[in-house]
Order: C-alpha cells, then structure tokens, then sequence
C-alpha cells in the first residue's frame, strides 16, 4: 500500500506554508498521526530547525529536521530513528520549500512507496517564471499515487490575481540573468501586467 501526496503550489506570498502547516497540524490533532516535518537548508524564512509561516493569521510554526538541499536521502536515517523512538511507523511528512530539495521527485516516490503520506509545498515557478526545481514534476506523482494539488493563490498589489514572484534587488526588479539563489533579495507577488524581468531573452 503507497501514501498519497498532498501538493501546495503557488507564488511568493500565497501562504503555502501556512496551508502545510495547517494540514500537518490537522493530521496530529484529529487523526492523532506522527507527522514528521522536514525543512531544506535553502529555507531561511524560520531559524533553523523551524518552519514558519510569514503569515500572522497563520498556525506560526513547527520544529523541523533541517536537510541538505543537495541530499534529501541524508532524511530516512531520522525518519528510521523517530519510528524507533516513537514506536510506531509514521504516519505522514511534510516538507516545506520543496522548490530547492534536488532528487525532490525521487525521493517523494521513495517515501510514498514506503506507505508514508507526503505533503509539499513550494514555488512552481522562479523569479524569471520558469518551473522552479522539480516542483511541477511532483503532479504526476499525484496522478499516480492519489491525493490532492492546491494552488495556493496571491495577489499584485492592483487586485489581480498573482500568478508571479517579483524578484527585488534594492528595490528594484531583478536582471533574468543574476542567481536564483541569493542574499539581500525580496520578493513581492505581481500578476502578468505588472510582472518585470529585465534582459529576458524572449
């Protein structure tokens, strides 16, 4: 018997966090699950070992086993020793900031196979509006195994829905050219109209 992933997609500020924290918080209430919160090294929005929500309105934070972005695997010896501890299999594990985790397809694959549900939220788009990791990889996963994909939604500052993360570099909008990854950056949502990348080749 496999687990079903329970997928949260959208931009910057669309409160996915919050949304998988929410569920994660749902399963340990009412079904009295184990779930198991994981957190890549990319991920500096909480402390460390924290996932936290930007949103106030939100269900704030969980403590999280911090991962290596590049080896997701370096998990399933925690995973191993936390069913020995708690004495029973569990249940289920979320992953927030999924958009940065390599081998993501992988390794969901693995941890479904192994009977645990898997809830993962991240970005499904980078700053330059390209498919962001393997985040859009996981839908076939969906289709395949069962569960549920939720686009979390966001809106531009005109009112539009924001389909967008609007990259910020001393205010300004970031060059399609510089990292996806770096310090000093902030991000807003935006929708189509007001979405600007500088440089982009088409």
């Amino acid at each position: 018997m496999a687990g079903k992933l329970e997928l949260m997609l959208g931009p910057m500020r669309s409160n996915k966090t919050a949304e998988l924290l929410r569920r994660a918080e749902m399963r340990r209430q009412y079904a009295g699950q184990y779930v198991l919160v994981l957190k890549p090294s990319d991920d500096t929005k909480g402390g460390p070992g924290v996932v936290e929500s930007r949103n106030p309105n939100g269900h704030g934070k969980m403590d999280a086993i911090e991962f290596r972005s590049s080896d997701p695997w370096q998990v399933l010896q925690a995973i191993k020793d936390t069913e020995q501890k708690i004495g029973k299999r569990v249940e289920c594990i979320a992953i927030d900031e999924g958009q940065f985790v390599e081998d993501l397809f992988l390794f969901i694959k693995y941890l479904l196979d192994k009977n645990h549900d898997v809830l993962v939220a991240g970005l499904d788009l980078d700053f330059r509006a390209v498919p962001f990791g393997e985040m859009l990889n996981l839908t076939w996963l969906v289709s395949a195994y069962g569960g549920s994909i939720t686009e979390c939604m966001a809106y531009c500052s005109c009112g539009t829905r924001a389909l967008y993360s609007q990259r910020l570099i001393e205010g300004q909008p970031a060059r399609y050219d510089s990292p996806v990854k770096m310090p000093g950056d902030s991000y807003e949502p935006r929708c189509a109209e007001h979405f600007i990348l500088p440089g982009r080749p088409h």
